[in-house]
Formats: C-alpha cells, structure tokens, sequence
C-alpha cells in the first residue's frame, strides 16, 4: 500500500493534527509501514478453520445492569474547552 505525503497530509487535517515537512515526511513513512504489516494479516489462511457453536456468548450470562451514582450535569462538562447553556460545543462539521 502507498500511503502518500497527500494521505497524511488529509489524514492529519482530519485528526486536526499539525506537522512540519519533515514530521510529515516521517508519519507517512511510518504509517505506510504499519499498513503494510497489517495487510499481512489479509494473507492468513483461514478456509480450514471453522466457527465454534459452544463459544459463542450467551447473552443470558451478562452482568446485571445496576442502577449507581452517575455525575451530574456540571461535572461532566466542566473541563470542557467550550460549552453553552449545559452542553459541550463542538466545531460545525455538516452544514
């Protein structure tokens, strides 16, 4: 695969991540090669290997859901970088 300087140029833009040239430079080297090991995987031989009934889980056997103390409102925004009227505000991404 050929993840180019373009690639992670878009790449950081969405990430909202900055980098010099030669930081750019370097990440897509980087990423081209660990993209290169991952499709490593597509390789495996997995036609002889079947799926197991008896491993698959049993829904009946999840944990109960309980009823615990939750945060409140304030607590949970109050580190946020922006809020209004009790809610997080995020950069417009859809017009």
């Amino acid at each position: 695969m050929d993840f180019s300087i373009k690639d992670a140029e878009k790449l950081a833009k969405l990430s909202r991540l900055e980098f010099t040239d030669d930081e750019l430079q370097q990440f897509s080297k980087e990423f081209d090669s660990i993209l290169q090991q991952v499709s490593l995987i597509n390789t495996v031989d997995v036609s002889n290997i079947e799926l197991k009934e008896d491993e698959q889980i049993d829904i009946t056997k999840l944990r109960q859901d309980t009823v615990c103390d939750t945060f409140t409102q304030e607590q949970v925004i109050q580190n946020a970088p922006e809020k209004k009227d009790g809610a997080f505000l995020v950069p417009l991404t859809v017009e």
